[in-house]
């Protein structure tokens, strides 16, 4: 390790070597068969050479064990690693390590360390973190316990206990990153119509906690959609809130039964924010090529036919959502791009921005990036 270390360092000060990509992997493998004690020995040895320190803090996340996370927590906690050194290295041991029982403690460990969550940036990347590590594991495990989620649902009704609205934010988007079905019942507690909780709440709250729904729905579309319906077919509820719901709804495969009753609905809809947000998904999912949408793509179709005679004139400044994909049936490979643009009659610049795209691959798919 230590030879592959100094070739790296000694090789890579003017400019990149033509070996460095390899030395790098090289290093990574080392890593991965050396023992804690190794590298924690390696550590002490090199900490105070910043030109070292770089290369050894690259590398261990990129272990893709919970060595990695050990690792970072012990360092961090030892007043070894600054704060930017902290946010890169646990930022990309997230994304690489394999989600295990060890790896899902320790992450729980480091999101509910005080010394974490002293610093805004640490805590959100460790809370967040602990929530993808959990639903990696759930993916790979459909028995997966409440257990994990549990910490993250008393800090819930601690926040709103507290009236501390950036701690419940952070909460939702934590269940929204796991996904786990027995987070539906404390989400539920804070949405307007479901949970007497929800009155004293912000909108950006309801917003949050509507979107944490996204996940869940995918493991259990039915609840999902009776839960978004009820919101959408809310009138007294704030349009947006009223918009996010729809997405979340679009998000769990509508049946044709469905999307009929949300057309029905439309042609009475007062707001032409809403209407316009939900008629121009629909035309957009219309032109959807990837299989898994064949049926939604169907039943837009005939939705968006009674509806264009009302709606297809609206202009732009009405919201809109957009969605574009490709699909190669041969290759079982394709990839989606979906754009929500939110307005308000009441402001020139639109309330809110989503983007997002999606990769397809051999029947499945991920959600690559989100903005």
């Amino acid at each position: 390790i230590v030879e592959v270390l100094n070739h790296l360092v000694t090789f890579n000060v003017a400019k990149v070597h033509e070996d460095a990509p390899l030395k790098f992997i090289e290093l990574i493998q080392l890593l991965r068969v050396a023992r804690f004690e190794t590298i924690e020995a390696l550590w002490t040895q090199f900490k105070a050479r910043p030109d070292y320190r770089h290369w050894i803090l690259n590398a261990v996340p990129a272990i893709g064990t919970h060595i990695a996370l050990r690792f970072l927590k012990e360092k961090f906690l030892a007043h070894d690693l600054t704060i930017p050194e902290a946010a890169q290295a646990l930022v990309a041991s997230v994304q690489m390590v394999t989600a295990d029982l060890e790896a899902i403690k320790l992450a729980e460990g480091l999101a509910m360390n005080h010394r974490i969550r002293e610093n805004a940036v640490l805590r959100e990347i460790a809370m967040l973190g602990y929530g993808t590590l959990v639903a990696k594991y759930c993916a790979e495990n459909p028995t997966c316990p409440a257990e994990f989620v549990r910490p993250i649902h008393e800090l819930a009704v601690e926040a709103v206990a507290r009236d501390d609205i950036e701690e419940l934010t952070i909460a939702l988007k934590v269940l929204g990153n796991a996904g786990h079905p027995a987070s539906l019942k404390p989400i539920m507690k804070l949405l307007p119509g479901f949970g007497s909780a929800a009155a004293n709440l912000p909108l950006r709250v309801h917003i949050d906690a509507v979107l944490a729904l996204r996940n869940i729905a995918k493991k259990e579309p039915k609840m999902i959609q009776e839960m978004a319906v009820q919101l959408f077919m809310d009138k007294n509820l704030h349009p947006e809130l009223r918009m996010v719901a729809a997405i979340v709804l679009f998000e769990t495969k509508l049946p044709m039964g469905l999307v009929t009753t949300l057309a029905d609905d439309l042609l009475k809809e007062k707001n032409l924010q809403v209407a316009s947000f939900v008629y121009s998904y629909m035309k957009a999912m219309t032109k959807n090529t990837i299989p898994d949408f064949a049926s939604v793509a169907a039943a837009c179709n005939v939705a968006v036919k009674i509806l264009s005679p009302k709606f297809d004139r609206l202009s732009y400044r009405f919201s809109r959502a957009l969605y574009f994909d490709a699909y190669h049936s041969p290759w079982m490979m394709g990839a989606a791009a979906s754009a929500f643009y939110i307005n308000d009659a009441a402001t020139v610049l639109p309330r809110a921005i989503v983007a997002k795209a999606r990769t397809f691959l051999a029947g499945v798919y991920a959600d690559v990036l989100e903005v």
